[in-house]
């Protein structure tokens, strides 16, 4: 498609205000982009209809791929904070975890940990547990899960007969 080099001189502030402090085009810039051209075609010569339709396509693809964006982020949150209503179940338990610590001489260090848990937590999207002693302790490190009243009993064994 030939365009008329003075007619992008005329629609210069127009499209400069589009790309301004952007690192990319949204829908709304793409259909400003799409108006332009349309209104810069040459009437003798106008835009091929594939052209036009391919661009729609496209413009309805980014507009589809920006909805399933929003979607999904708000997918994720909901799961975060499902994630932390089926956690609470843990409150009042007492819980045992460890923790590495890597020695300058290259050996590591593990200490147990054991406490209650008295709240779950959300920081910056990773679930915590919070211990009475006011620890955050990562579900990741937990190696036991036990009710408080139950945590000073020596675990119970049982071998399932088949």
């Amino acid at each position: 498609m030939k365009v008329d080099p003075s007619l992008l001189w005329q629609n210069q502030n127009q499209t400069n205000a589009v790309a301004t402090n952007k690192d990319s085009l949204g829908k709304d810039d793409f259909l400003k982009l799409l108006i332009t051209q349309l209104q810069s075609q040459d009437p003798e010569n106008p835009m091929d209809d594939t052209q036009f339709i391919s661009q729609m396509a496209n413009f309805t693809s980014l507009e589809q791929t920006n909805n399933m964006t929003d979607m999904l982020s708000k997918f994720v949150d909901s799961q975060s904070n499902n994630m932390l209503g089926q956690l609470s179940n843990v409150i009042g338990k007492t819980v045992s975890w460890e923790l590495s610590t890597d020695n300058e001489d290259g050996t590591t260090d593990t200490q147990s940990y054991t406490d209650v848990v008295k709240a779950v937590t959300n920081k910056d999207g990773q679930i915590y547990y919070l211990t009475q002693s006011g620890q955050s302790v990562d579900p990741a490190t937990v190696t036991k899960l036990a009710d408080a009243s139950l945590s000073d009993q020596p675990e119970k064994q049982s071998e399932a007969s088949v």
